[in-house]
């Protein structure tokens, strides 16, 4: 299972998500020890995990109050050897078409059908759920002719201490030629297992990363992958 360290991106810094309540994010630095410049913030996440992907989520676009693009543009730039998975909704942000980023459309930007059409065919998709599914349901018809990338991305679970929600993802349909990605909740090594029982092929995991009660070589053997 390939561990997908994930960084939300909020008025220039790196923020704690919090249950998916996106107002209460606050800057990492507040709240750990790590810091909230990302720049510094990846640099040593790299260090000390040397992940292979980093999933990045401009928070300010997703929320219509701004953007961090010329921030997430000079981290693909500085370090080129590794793959960013950007989220920044439905946009087509011409300026993040650079080989080592490979964009994702979020189904909670896709209330309109008419959002998802030949333009996002090498974008991995998110199905996320807050309570309910976000976006139209048609949403997840459309993965089969696309990247063979899905995200299970439970906001609901963001930030939180009680786990995955392994229910939600047991219902969710799945095709075997695709892999599937989660993302909300992952705490703990018994998480990380459990989805790979599931044939979950990796994990988006932030809090799990600042834990101290995780061994550091079973994180970067996994984040490595």
């Amino acid at each position: 299972m390939n561990i997908i360290p994930a960084i939300d991106l909020k008025k220039g810094k790196v923020v704690r998500a919090i249950q998916g309540d996106r107002a209460s994010y606050e800057p990492i630095d507040l709240v750990t020890t790590y810091s909230s410049n990302p720049i510094a913030f990846i640099k040593a996440l790299i260090i000390r995990y040397k992940p292979s992907t980093i999933y990045l989520a401009d928070l300010d676009l997703l929320d219509g109050y701004g953007d961090n693009i010329d921030i997430i543009y000079k981290i693909a730039n500085m370090f080129r050897n590794k793959i960013f998975w950007v989220d920044v909704g439905s946009k087509k942000i011409k300026k993040l078409s650079i080989k080592n980023i490979t964009p994702i459309l979020c189904s909670e930007s896709c209330e309109d059908i008419r959002l998802i059409n030949y333009v996002y065919k090498d974008h991995i998709h998110s199905y996320d759920y807050k309570n309910r599914f976000l976006g139209t349901q048609y949403f997840k018809k459309f993965h089969s002719s696309y990247k063979k990338k899905v995200i299970f991305m439970n906001i609901s679970d963001v930030g939180s201490k009680k786990g995955p929600d392994f229910r939600y993802l047991r219902g969710m349909p799945k095709n075997s030629d695709t892999e599937y990605y989660v993302g909300g909740g992952v705490n703990s090594i018994l998480d990380l297992y459990k989805l790979s029982k599931m044939n979950i092929s990796g994990a988006l995991v932030s809090s799990l990363l600042m834990s101290k009660k995780i061994s550091n070589y079973v994180i970067k053997k996994r984040a490595s992958e």
